[in-house]
């Protein structure tokens, strides 16, 4: 019986290799691929790969003519769905939708936490030595907030926001059979109506063709005066330019944005040094290095799959390339 050859660009640790290769059930022969090695020899050992875990590059998958699945350790795909060029009709994608929704839920928690409690300007206050209240501050209890994409990560972020006493509304392509923890469910139908009521935004969505700039201007107008602003998907579902015309002049009271459009900012764009903005260097997600919890997540999802791929199953988290992302079951 023929080897599958696998190649492996995920830092998986001793343990989990063996894990992955328990998955594998004998029937594969897997590589692991240091990725501090050059672009030789790493493609010397991605090129007879029929299945590769991690995220090689366009021109890297080009080169693999055996390539017929590849799953990636992210959640967000459009480094492949947006790009001309990947081998679809050949190439099976799948993601790690589902190991990020508890850390990045949390992350959503604690920025709007400090925005909502002033604690960014009440650090820079101590850095002055300066005792001073700073007056206005809002309470997350009875408050709207509505989450665009209703997914894992969003879903995840309302379970843990419904505690403190708000009122959730979720934005998705269908209002069906949609999470409890959502008090109402609309799709971009009904958004500028959601945007005038809502005193937080929170965008999970991915990055497609459809969501491209959903946060414009107008739309960033259309917000309540005051509302904050949270963006842990993709940097391009909110017009840059605007949000920034929208700070400036006070409409909205503050942003936090784990991503941007372009990412990273230049050093001189205006929003490094507002106050009342939060930027992070796209960590609301962080897995290898970081968390091992979601480290093992992404683990799972791979060894699920290896075991369905041998055993011709379908395959879980299957990137529909029309649509951008995973459809919703």
């Amino acid at each position: 019986m023929e080897m599958v050859r696998t190649a492996v660009l995920l830092p998986f640790d001793k343990q989990q290799r063996e894990l992955l290769e328990a998955a594998g059930k004998g029937r594969c022969a897997f590589s692991y691929i240091d990725l501090e090695k050059g672009r030789e020899e790493r493609l010397k050992r991605l090129v007879e790969a029929e299945i590769i875990f991690g995220e090689p590059t366009l021109a890297e998958i080009w080169q693999c003519p055996r390539l017929r699945w590849l799953q990636t350790s992210f959640a967000g795909v459009d480094r492949y769905t947006m790009a001309e060029g990947f081998p679809s009709q050949k190439v099976m994608l799948t993601n790690a939708r589902g190991c990020f929704g508890t850390v990045i839920a949390e992350y959503i928690v604690a920025v709007i936490l400090e925005l909502s409690r002033n604690l960014k300007q009440y650090a820079l206050l101590q850095q002055k030595a300066c005792f001073r209240p700073l007056g206005f501050e809002m309470l997350l209890f009875g408050k709207h907030i509505l989450i665009l994409g209703a997914g894992d990560i969003g879903t995840a972020a309302a379970k843990r926001l419904k505690a403190f006493g708000t009122y959730l509304t979720g934005m998705r392509r269908t209002e069906r059979n949609y999470p409890d923890c959502f008090d109402e469910m609309i799709t971009e139908e009904d958004l500028e109506s959601a945007l005038s009521k809502a005193d937080i935004v929170v965008g999970c969505l991915p990055a497609t063709e459809k969501t491209r700039g959903l946060l414009n201007l107008e739309r960033l107008h259309q917000m309540k005066k005051g509302a904050f602003l949270i963006n842990v998907g993709r940097g391009n579902l909110i017009d840059t330019k605007a949000l920034t015309a929208v700070l400036e002049e006070g409409w909205l009271g503050g942003a936090a944005l784990d991503v941007t459009d372009p990412e990273p900012l230049p050093e001189e764009h205006p929003l490094w040094k507002m106050e009342q903005v939060i930027l992070t260097p796209h960590i609301a997600g962080v897995s290898f290095g970081y968390s091992k919890d979601t480290e093992n997540r992404i683990l799972h999802i791979c060894c699920q799959n290896l075991e369905r791929y041998l055993t011709r199953k379908e395959l879980l988290n299957r990137v529909n390339f029309s649509e951008g992302y995973v459809s919703e079951l």
